[in-house]
Protein backbone atom coordinates (compact mmCIF):
# COMPACT_ATOMS: atom_id res chain seq x y z
CA UNK A 1 0.00 0.00 0.00
CA UNK A 2 1.48 3.71 -0.82
CA UNK A 3 2.48 5.70 1.79
CA UNK A 4 0.31 8.43 1.09
CA UNK A 5 -2.62 6.24 1.25
CA UNK A 6 -1.78 4.85 4.76
CA UNK A 7 -1.09 7.84 5.95
CA UNK A 8 -4.84 8.91 4.69
CA UNK A 9 -5.99 5.96 6.26
CA UNK A 10 -4.59 6.49 9.31
CA UNK A 11 -5.66 10.16 9.22
CA UNK A 12 -9.32 9.37 8.55
CA UNK A 13 -9.10 6.58 11.69
CA UNK A 14 -7.92 8.98 13.90
CA UNK A 15 -10.77 11.66 12.88
CA UNK A 16 -13.42 8.47 13.40
CA UNK A 17 -11.72 7.71 16.63
CA UNK A 18 -12.50 11.31 17.89
CA UNK A 19 -15.57 11.51 16.61
CA UNK A 20 -15.92 7.61 18.42
CA UNK A 21 -15.04 9.65 21.76
CA UNK A 22 -17.36 12.71 21.26
CA UNK A 23 -20.51 10.97 21.00
CA UNK A 24 -20.07 8.91 24.01
CA UNK A 25 -19.56 12.14 25.62
CA UNK A 26 -22.73 12.61 24.89
CA UNK A 27 -23.88 9.34 24.82
CA UNK A 28 -25.07 9.04 21.60
CA UNK A 29 -25.82 5.49 20.29
CA UNK A 30 -23.79 6.76 17.27
CA UNK A 31 -20.52 5.84 19.05
CA UNK A 32 -20.38 2.57 17.92
CA UNK A 33 -20.57 3.56 14.22
CA UNK A 34 -17.65 6.00 14.23
CA UNK A 35 -15.72 2.99 16.35
CA UNK A 36 -16.31 0.13 13.89
CA UNK A 37 -15.41 2.32 11.06
CA UNK A 38 -12.47 3.56 12.97
CA UNK A 39 -11.02 0.00 14.45
CA UNK A 40 -11.58 -0.96 10.49
CA UNK A 41 -9.14 1.36 9.20
CA UNK A 42 -6.98 0.56 12.05
CA UNK A 43 -6.93 -3.23 10.93
CA UNK A 44 -5.63 -2.39 7.47
CA UNK A 45 -2.65 0.24 9.10
CA UNK A 46 -1.60 -2.20 11.36
CA UNK A 47 -1.66 -5.01 9.04
CA UNK A 48 0.18 -3.41 6.30
CA UNK A 49 3.36 -2.14 9.06
CA UNK A 50 3.26 -6.14 9.57
CA UNK A 51 1.78 -5.40 13.28
CA UNK A 52 -0.16 -8.61 13.00
CA UNK A 53 -1.48 -8.74 16.71
CA UNK A 54 -2.60 -5.55 16.81
CA UNK A 55 -4.42 -6.05 13.55
CA UNK A 56 -6.41 -9.22 14.95
CA UNK A 57 -7.16 -7.03 18.13
CA UNK A 58 -8.59 -4.15 15.81
CA UNK A 59 -10.94 -7.85 15.14
CA UNK A 60 -12.13 -8.07 18.37
CA UNK A 61 -12.52 -4.51 18.74
CA UNK A 62 -14.73 -4.74 15.97
CA UNK A 63 -16.93 -7.14 17.34
CA UNK A 64 -16.72 -5.63 21.15
CA UNK A 65 -18.23 -2.42 19.06
CA UNK A 66 -20.92 -4.77 17.59
CA UNK A 67 -21.91 -6.28 20.60
CA UNK A 68 -21.69 -2.98 22.65
CA UNK A 69 -24.32 -1.21 20.08
CA UNK A 70 -26.07 -4.01 20.42
CA UNK A 71 -26.48 -3.91 23.94
CA UNK A 72 -27.40 -0.38 24.16
CA UNK A 73 -30.32 -1.09 21.54
CA UNK A 74 -31.57 -3.92 23.33
CA UNK A 75 -31.02 -1.99 27.35
CA UNK A 76 -32.05 1.23 25.58
CA UNK A 77 -30.84 4.74 26.95
CA UNK A 78 -32.06 3.76 30.53
CA UNK A 79 -29.82 4.90 33.60
CA UNK A 80 -28.42 1.08 34.32
CA UNK A 81 -25.24 0.59 35.67
CA UNK A 82 -22.24 -2.18 35.52
CA UNK A 83 -20.44 -2.31 38.78
CA UNK A 84 -16.89 -1.87 38.79
CA UNK A 85 -14.40 -3.12 41.33
CA UNK A 86 -10.77 -3.32 41.75
CA UNK A 87 -8.91 -7.09 41.40
CA UNK A 88 -7.37 -7.94 44.76
CA UNK A 89 -3.69 -8.31 45.15
CA UNK A 90 -4.20 -12.35 44.58
CA UNK A 91 -5.76 -11.70 41.77
CA UNK A 92 -3.44 -8.89 40.03
CA UNK A 93 -0.60 -11.64 40.27
CA UNK A 94 -2.64 -14.22 38.58
CA UNK A 95 -3.41 -11.36 35.60
CA UNK A 96 0.07 -10.20 35.85
CA UNK A 97 1.42 -13.53 35.55
CA UNK A 98 -0.67 -15.08 32.73
CA UNK A 99 -0.63 -11.81 30.35
CA UNK A 100 2.85 -12.27 30.88
CA UNK A 101 3.10 -15.41 29.58
CA UNK A 102 0.82 -15.17 26.82
CA UNK A 103 2.34 -12.04 25.53
CA UNK A 104 5.80 -13.24 25.11
CA UNK A 105 4.30 -17.03 23.78
CA UNK A 106 2.13 -15.03 21.26
CA UNK A 107 5.92 -12.70 20.62
CA UNK A 108 7.38 -16.22 20.02
CA UNK A 109 5.21 -17.35 17.80
CA UNK A 110 4.79 -14.47 15.58
CA UNK A 111 8.50 -14.22 14.97
CA UNK A 112 8.64 -18.27 14.92
CA UNK A 113 6.08 -18.53 12.09
CA UNK A 114 5.41 -14.83 10.31
CA UNK A 115 7.68 -11.92 9.01
CA UNK A 116 5.96 -9.42 11.87
CA UNK A 117 8.05 -6.10 12.60
CA UNK A 118 8.17 -6.23 15.68
CA UNK A 119 6.79 -9.25 17.31
CA UNK A 120 7.91 -8.79 20.72
CA UNK A 121 6.69 -5.79 21.32
CA UNK A 122 3.29 -6.22 19.39
CA UNK A 123 2.28 -9.68 20.97
CA UNK A 124 2.23 -8.41 24.56
CA UNK A 125 0.70 -4.79 23.69
CA UNK A 126 -1.93 -7.04 21.51
CA UNK A 127 -2.85 -9.31 24.92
Amino acid sequence: MDAEVLSQLEWAAAAFGVVNMALLIFRSVWNYLFGMAMVALYLFVFWEKRLYAESLLQVFFFAAQGWGWWLWVKVGSGESRVAVRWLDWRGRLVWLAVMSALGLNLGWAMARYTNASAPYIDGPIAV
